[in-house]
């Protein structure tokens, strides 16, 4: 679990990772049904995790729910010296499947930030109608507990110091 701000908003995100191990594939599919946001994430210096992204994002497709906000990961950036998949690779990958993409790694703390950011803000934004909504029921259960207490206050209470209205 992690808190984080975005435009404002505090949000409490949790985090579940499989590590991508098939022996947990079963109970992954169910992680998916929840799920708001997925990073698909490949190793550059793996041309077979990479691979795999094909295999993971059916699974998505199939699992997760209709909307359900995606990014393209490509971790370990700090071996360049091992790179297997080139970021243009990536990139492509990431446009056919209408992903965002970034190369992270979790070594140095290279777009670990950004990448956990950008996907709370494309959640964020895939409901912003029920946010909205939210916003302004919050806005009128305010103002009708305002009107409420005013309407306890017996005549001419905020002149008179004397006047006991609770």
């Amino acid at each position: 679990m992690k808190t984080i701000e975005v435009d404002g908003i505090k949000v409490r995100i949790q985090i579940w990772d499989t590590a991508g191990q098939e022996r947990y594939q079963t109970i992954t599919k169910q992680y998916y049904r929840r799920a708001q946001g997925i990073f698909l994430v490949y190793d550059i210096s793996s041309e077979r995790s990479y691979q795999h992204i094909m295999k993971w994002a059916s699974d998505v497709d199939e699992y997760a729910p209709d909307g359900v906000q995606k990014i393209l990961i490509g971790n370990k950036a700090d071996e360049e010296q091992k790179r297997q998949v080139g970021r243009d690779q990536g990139l492509q990958l990431a446009k056919e499947y209408g992903m965002d993409f970034y190369e992270t790694s979790a070594c140095t703390n290279l777009n670990i930030k950004e990448s956990f950011t950008r996907l709370t803000e494309l959640v964020l934004q895939a409901h912003k109608k029920e946010l909205d909504g939210l916003r302004t029921y919050a806005a009128d259960e305010l103002n009708l507990a305002e009107l409420e207490e005013e309407e306890r206050k017996p005549d001419g209470a905020e002149n008179s110091p004397k006047t006991c209205w609770c």
